[in-house]
């Protein structure tokens, strides 16, 4: 089952978010608890991405950290300056879900704009939502860590020639 996953993984068969519903209730009992907190994470967006701003000992996977600005996009979709501590940084964690990624990475463009909606919180009480801008290479950096770091695992589980 395993091995059909990973083919159709490589071959472009089948997204992430098609194949990680699949193969998380397969996982279990097959891998530690934190490797499907981390699978399942990856299918429905970090929760916990706000301790990437709170903490230097946040445990989320450096892959999704990413240069670039954030910005409030307004309802209309204009790019407004943030005059928040962390709009300040150099680099963001993108908790969105790995699907999300995918569809920003093949719009038109070198750079993206990636919902950050653990700042939206924050930094946005008049509307709009807090957005990470950053160059696509970066989403397909992020989605080619994690499509090696899946297929490992689901090798580690279901060697091939299994």
């Amino acid at each position: 089952m395993f091995q059909d996953l990973k083919q159709k993984l490589l071959s472009g068969q089948i997204s992430f978010s098609e194949a990680l519903p699949k193969a998380l209730p397969q996982l279990r009992g097959k891998v530690s608890d934190e490797k499907l907190l981390w699978l399942a994470s990856e299918l429905q967006g970090y929760s916990n991405a706000i301790e990437f701003y709170q903490s230097n000992n946040h445990g989320l996977p450096p892959y999704r950290i990413v240069p670039g600005a954030l910005y409030l996009m307004t309802p209309d979709g204009a790019l407004n300056e943030l005059k928040h501590p962390y709009a300040r940084r150099t680099d963001y964690f993108l908790s969105a879900p790995v699907a999300w990624l995918e569809e920003f990475a093949r719009q038109q463009g070198d750079t993206s704009v990636v919902e950050v909606p653990e700042l939206t919180a924050f930094m946005s009480a008049s509307g709009g939502g807090v957005v990470c801008q950053t160059q696509k290479v970066e989403l397909r950096r992020i989605i080619a860590n994690f499509r090696n770091e899946f297929i490992a695992l689901l090798d580690q589980v279901e060697p091939a020639g299994s």
